[in-house]
């Protein structure tokens, strides 16, 4: 039987919980997933992954020094 049909199995369940105590950062972007209902969790291969897209990454300005070649 898939684990798919077994969606609301309490000992699936707690294996997914505990996949995502061992593995709270995502698998995909490398960022932590704050809560267990907004991770989904693939228990046969152990991966953890946010739910439908990750998150944007976050923008960085980094400033320039001035070009010493325009003075």
């Amino acid at each position: 039987m898939p684990l798919s049909g077994r969606a609301d199995d309490p000992k699936l369940e707690q294996m997914a919980r505990a996949v995502f105590a061992m593995f709270p950062q995502c698998h995909r972007c490398g960022r932590a997933i704050v809560a267990f209902e907004e991770a989904d969790v693939r228990v046969h291969v152990q991966r953890v992954v946010h739910r439908g897209h990750c998150p944007p990454a976050p923008l960085v300005e980094r400033v320039l020094p001035p070009d010493a070649s325009a003075r």
